[in-house]
């Protein structure tokens, strides 16, 4: 335990699907305040994943991306660590060994940043689209969905004439606090993404004095 974080550290054999060791990593895993709400974050140690958004991890940080957080909770239900080491973890370093022989990443690869977000989400509501699902992530959010609301979908309908079914079903998956979480990671993301755009539009502030 450092500065009341929870630390793991340790070499994480990757195996493959017969149990025989593929490769080794060192790694360091800290455990959030509120997990098991958030999941670890990881970290290679050895130096021996490139800390680039090609390679998924977070600069400068050097955290692994291994797994949206909400997109896992959602998946498994019911979090546990071993889960996490055993699928995300695993998945994220079997992928990293292959990229280092010059094969293409596994099991399909997202975007990076807020593209990577919407990918991610939109899969829940079937679209692509940032502004539908960040409505619908909206939505969901409440603890009640009320019929006479307008279908986040974008028609203008309202929801009882509309998607109420499907946003229903989807509202039994995702709790509405993953969606307020998610929500506000996506939301961040678009913020930090618009400023680094008008930062690469009008370069750095000259504050020379005059």
């Amino acid at each position: 335990e450092e500065n009341q974080t929870i630390l793991v550290r340790g070499t994480f054999p990757v195996l493959d699907d017969r149990g025989e060791v593929l490769d080794r990593y060192q790694v360091e895993v800290r455990f959030p305040g509120d997990y098991p709400d958030s999941l670890p974050h990881v970290y290679e140690t050895a130096g021996r994943v490139p800390r680039t958004v090609d390679r998924h991890t977070y600069t400068p940080s050097g955290r692994c991306c291994v797994v949206v957080d909400e997109d896992w909770l959602v998946k498994v239900g019911e979090q546990s660590f071993r889960a996490f080491l055993d699928s995300p973890v695993r998945n994220y370093f079997i992928g990293q060994t292959l990229v280092e022989a010059g094969h293409p990443w596994p099991f399909g690869e997202r975007s990076h940043a807020v593209k990577g977000l919407i990918e991610t989400y939109g899969e829940w509501f079937d679209t692509g689209d940032k502004a539908t699902v960040l409505r619908h992530l909206e939505c969901i959010r409440h603890e009640q969905i009320k019929g006479h609301w307008l279908c986040p979908c974008g028609s203008g309908e309202k929801l009882r004439k509309c998607h109420l079914e499907k946003v229903r079903e989807v509202h039994k998956r995702v709790s509405p606090r993953l969606a307020e979480r998610a929500l506000r990671r996506l939301l961040s993301a678009i913020k930090s993404e618009s400023a680094a755009l008008r930062f690469a539009e009008d370069g750095p502030l000259d504050v020379r004095m005059r």
